[in-house]
């Protein structure tokens, strides 16, 4: 059954890789319709198959897909995956167990294994995918590289091992029960293209031969049909070039074809095709249109200088296909603009007569200021208008040398300048300081001004003292420690303003103190030596003896006895005696267990006796032994198997970018001497993009701005309005701003827009007696119609005089 399969997978895979070569040879890849030029066979004017659609999921199509937990078995579709193929639940498998995402014999179903292994009849193996995955000495076997001697496989009593697996037991061909089986030492063996054995028709391990699937590259091989068939790869997307108009490109895919080599070993050979395709790019847009700039609003025609109505232009320049090459289009674009001719002169300024100067800051300040008036013309609203302006400028005045402030005395210096130590007459100074204009600043000039002082000097020493030579020391005793000595001093001091002379007798006792103690006065006398002693420790052989000296020495100023001691040395034998307390090491690590869980090892120490050895304490090494314990509980005596990550989440906000996801560690761990398995669950952190998603409020606006009309007749404006755009960035909530823009309108019409302005006043008329005469002017008013400006004329009459008769005249 299983070498069906394989071969009906085989033919499918065959079959449809000979579908994708047809198809991607007749298809055009790019995304516009096209033809293939190489050949003019093929021809396409409509929609294209979509190359990254995929195929119906089947369960012989040798992929894992749709509900499937392994590849074409499993789910609620497929039939159950057989031992050591995926699974999600105990359904997937034909076993009826699924241990760690794997299919497993009922011996394993309890059994956790690590993250690189997978149990087979209740033993862990490292896990395997195919036959390479696994040493020369073990083979893949329904997932697990198990040894090929037998060594750690136990089977059944009915089963025998053959290279490492569990086989019914036979004594020739004929007892297997098996279709196609071998008896081979004694097991039923019957060959597959997955048992991990080169057996059969079979080339190389599980391939090759007339019913496994063709062998990889590197794989043994007796002919081409062993190795595997050609592979095309996908035909690239059709390359223009950096052209955009380009009409004629290539595309290009690798073809890898398979071959038995010279050395019966299957090789892999790639080859590049090429090919040409084409597509219409006439009138296609080549290039970004760019928008030129407004230029400068300029005057319309023939109009007065203060006139606001002109117009501005701009160039549009855009670029598109045209027989393979992209031209480039310019047009021009106007629109009508208001000039700005507000402030702007239509007539020469006229100025007044300068101001006297003034506005002087202190009363040294040189530099002022002087105005007058300025008459300018500017344009406003349209008009020629007048605008009074004043105008200032510096002006100067001369204060050098001007008093700035009140005159100012220092303290008299100290009395100075005498004749000698002993004159008596001197003088003083004293600092006037003025205040004067300088430069503009009010500044200060000092000068010095001085008196005459006296001073009294009779008694000051005018001389240092002259010392005559002290005579000898005089003592009492020859022990005594104090005497005397003298010596003539000459002084020399001021008197009636000059230098005088006396002299006077010096003693002196402190200048004779001398130290007798200890000084001999006498003969010395002797005691008897001690006993010997003062050994330096136990085992010193070497010690000393005293006894008492009595001197006859000096002793505060009197002759007195000064006992001391005098010492020599002595000996003795100390050998074997103890020196010193017996020391110990410290204990050493508990050891000696039998496993990683055992609790009871032992430890030693080492103990060091003291004992005297030709005068001098030497150690004695020992050793001690004792039983020890250890705690094992939670020591670790396995590798460490982990569950899948978790979602990552526990995101603290919109925006937060970091969260934790967890998994399931199981240690293998020590509890009350054995090994056990316990579950603990590990925490990491883990990230995520938020930029650009929305957060806060989202999108909010403000308030509309007052419509911005241009001119007082104007009827459109625009009105503007901030936006507030929050959105992540960087794991924060990120408001931006920006300006949104609406057009508004307006009825402007009969607005007043100018002033009324008059014509003077005609003659008045000659009319008959008795009747009113008229005059007439011309009243020009300015209002708004269709947005602009319109000026309208009319005429104003008024009667002048009264046409009176003459006296005694009636009226008729």
């Amino acid at each position: 059954m299983q070498q069906r399969k394989m071969m009906s997978l085989w033919s499918v895979r065959l079959w449809c890789t000979a579908s994708v070569l047809i198809w991607l040879v007749a298809c055009n890849l790019k995304d516009d319709a096209g033809q293939l030029s190489n050949d003019g066979d093929v021809a396409f004017d409509g929609d294209f198959l979509d190359v990254d659609s995929s195929p119906q999921a089947t369960c012989d199509d040798d992929v894992k897909n749709a509900q499937e937990s392994g590849v074409d078995c499993g789910g609620s579709e497929c039939e159950a995956c057989r031992t050591g193929e995926s699974c999600r639940e105990a359904s997937d498998c034909d076993s009826g167990y699924c241990t760690a995402g794997v299919c497993v014999e009922e011996s394993c179903a309890d059994v956790t294994c690590g993250d690189d292994e997978t149990c087979y009849r209740a033993v862990c193996y490292l896990s395997c995918d195919g036959a390479d995955a696994c040493d020369p000495s073990s083979r893949c076997y329904e997932g697990v590289c198990l040894p090929l001697d037998c060594s750690a496989t136990t089977c059944e009593s009915d089963e025998t091992c053959y290279r490492g697996v569990c086989y019914a037991a036979c004594s020739g061909d004929a007892s297997c029960p098996e279709e196609g089986a071998q008896c081979l030492e004694g097991s039923c063996v019957v060959a597959t293209c997955t048992d991990g054995l080169q057996n059969g028709a079979e080339t190389d391990i599980d391939c090759g031969g007339s019913e496994c699937e063709a062998c990889a590259p590197g794989k043994a091989c007796q002919e081409e049909g062993d190795c595997r068939a050609p592979v095309a790869g996908e035909w690239s997307v059709c390359d223009f070039g950096e052209s955009t108009c380009a009409q004629v490109g290539t595309q290009e895919r690798t073809v890898v074809s398979y071959s038995c080599g010279d050395s019966q070993i299957c090789e892999a050979h790639e080859e590049l095709e090429t090919r040409e395709c084409t597509r219409t790019t006439e009138d296609e847009v080549c290039g970004e249109t760019v928008v030129g700039e407004w230029g400068a609003c300029q005057g319309a025609g023939e109009q007065g200088v203060c006139s606001t109505q002109g117009q501005r232009r701009r160039v549009i320049t855009s670029f598109a296909c045209a027989q393979g090459s992209c031209e480039v289009v310019e047009d021009e674009e106007f629109e009508t603009c208001v000039l700005d001719t507000n402030a702007q002169a239509c007539g020469t300024p006229e100025a007044g007569a300068w101001s006297a100067c003034g506005g002087f800051e202190s009363v040294c300040d040189t530099t002022g200021a002087r105005s007058r008036t300025v008459t300018y013309f500017e344009c406003g609203s349209g008009t020629c208008a007048e605008r009074v302006d004043t105008e200032t400028e510096a002006c100067s005045r001369v204060t050098q040398g001007e008093s700035c402030g009140e005159v100012s005395y220092g303290e008299w210096s100290a009395c100075e300048g005498f004749s000698g130590v002993c004159g008596r007459t001197g003088t003083q100074s004293r600092t006037v300081t003025y205040r004067e204009c300088n430069g503009g600043a009010c500044t200060t000039r000092t000068s010095s001004e001085t008196q005459t002082c006296t001073r009294n000097t009779d008694g000051v020493s005018c001389q240092a003292d002259a010392m005559g030579e002290w005579s000898a020391c005089s003592y009492a005793t020859e022990c005594s420690t104090s005497g005397s000595r003298t010596r003539t001093v000459t002084e020399y001091d001021c008197l009636g303003g000059s230098c005088a002379q006396s002299s006077r007798t010096e003693t002196d006792t402190a200048g004779c103190a001398r130290n007798t103690v200890g000084v001999s006065c006498g003969t010395t006398s002797y005691g008897g030596w001690s006993t010997c002693g003062g050994f330096s420790n136990a085992c010193d052989t070497t010690g000393e003896q005293t006894r008492t000296a009595t001197d006859r020495v000096c002793s505060n100023g009197t002759c007195s006895s000064v006992n001391r001691t005098e010492v020599q040395s002595c000996t003795r034998s100390t050998n074997g005696s103890s020196c010193g307390t017996t020391s110990y090491g410290g204990w050493s690590t508990c050891g000696g267990f039998s496993n990683a869980c055992d609790t009871t090892g032992e430890q030693t120490r080492t103990a060091t006796d003291r004992v005297c050895s030709n005068g001098t304490c030497s150690s004695v090494n020992r050793t001690e032994v004792q039983s020890c314990t250890r705690s094992t509980n939670g020591s670790s005596c396995g590798t460490t198997s982990y569950g899948g990550w978790s979602t990552c989440g526990g995101f603290s906000n919109a925006c937060d970018t970091t969260g934790e996801q967890t998994r399931t560690a199981t240690d293998r761990v020590c509890s009350n001497g054995t090994c056990s398995s316990v579950n603990r669950t590990e925490v990491q952190s883990c990230t995520r993009s938020t930029n650009g998603a929305v957060c806060g409020e989202g999108d909010t606006y403000g308030s509309w701005s007052a419509c911005n009309y241009s001119s007082t007749c104007d009827t459109s404006a625009t009105r503007t309005r901030t936006k507030y755009t929050r959105r992540c960035s960087a794991g924060s909530c990120s408001t931006t701003t920006s300006t949104v823009s609406e057009s508004c309108s307006r009825n402007t019409n009969g607005t007043t827009c100018g002033a009324t302005t008059y014509g003077n006043w005609s003659s008045c008329s000659i009319v008959p007696i008795c009747e009113f005469s008229t005059k007439s002017r011309s009243v020009t008013t300015r209002t708004c119609s269709g947005g602009s400006c319109q000026t309208n004329t009319s005429t104003e009459w008024a009667n002048c005089y009264y046409n009176a008769p003459n006296p005694g005249q009636e009226c008729p």
